[in-house]
């Protein structure tokens, strides 16, 4: 791939795509059980791990499966267990988005889940667990994704640049953003100039558009 057609010193503004990303067993070190469950269950199976990973069509269901796992450990719900928890795509993103929204003493919206899942036993110490799996759970949705930027970001080598983000996860998840923001602020290297911006803004500005595919890139 031709960098050069992208990148304008004047002006380096980067749209950046990362589902085909890492598609030769890169990530399989931090795979866990449950990522490979989700995978084995999937259409594309062996494909588009990094979207398994980190996208806002997976990451409910991979939270689903861990305090599924909870309820067998007799770690959540003292053991009892919760058909509709055991059913597949039953704890959709937007649980996740509630959940995290909420003051972190606040647990109406856990409660409220709960009962939906038709949960027989549950409290305040089931909240805190299911928060702290929906925060762990989006907080390495965006760990991942910032170290695939800041991959790209090595290999371009480039002083400034702006990077169009969009997408449910950075529309409805209270604080996806400000998480990304944090790891990119770890991992990005230290000699290029970065902003997060609307994928939106990007379009409107006519964003130069990269896609990352490892082997293109030979990251």
């Amino acid at each position: 791939m031709d960098l050069g057609k992208f990148h304008r010193e004047d002006h380096t503004f980067f749209k950046i795509i990362i589902a085909d990303l890492m598609a030769k067993g890169e990530l399989d070190s931090i795979l866990t059980q449950f990522d490979k469950e989700i995978d084995e269950a999937s259409v594309h199976k062996g494909k588009q791990i990094i979207d398994k990973l980190t996208g806002a069509l997976y990451l409910g269901e991979l939270v689903r499966r861990i305090l599924s796992q909870l309820v067998l450990d007799r770690v959540l719900f003292d053991g009892h267990p919760c058909e509709k928890l055991d059913e597949t795509d039953s704890f959709p993103t937007k649980y996740i988005s509630e959940i995290l929204a909420e003051e972190e003493n606040s647990y109406k919206a856990c409660r409220r889940i709960c009962d939906e899942l038709d949960v027989p036993m549950h409290g305040s110490g089931d909240y805190h667990i299911i928060r702290d799996v929906c925060f762990v759970v989006s907080n390495r949705s965006a760990a991942i994704v910032a170290a695939a930027i800041s991959a790209l970001l090595r290999h371009l080598d480039i002083s400034k640049v702006k990077i169009g983000v969009g997408g449910a996860l950075i529309q409805f998840h209270p604080i996806y953003h400000k998480l990304l923001e944090e790891k990119l602020t770890d991992l990005a290297p230290l000699s290029t100039e970065w902003e997060l911006v609307p994928a939106d803004e990007g379009s409107a500005r006519g964003a130069a558009l990269i896609a990352a595919v490892a082997e293109k890139m030979k990251l």
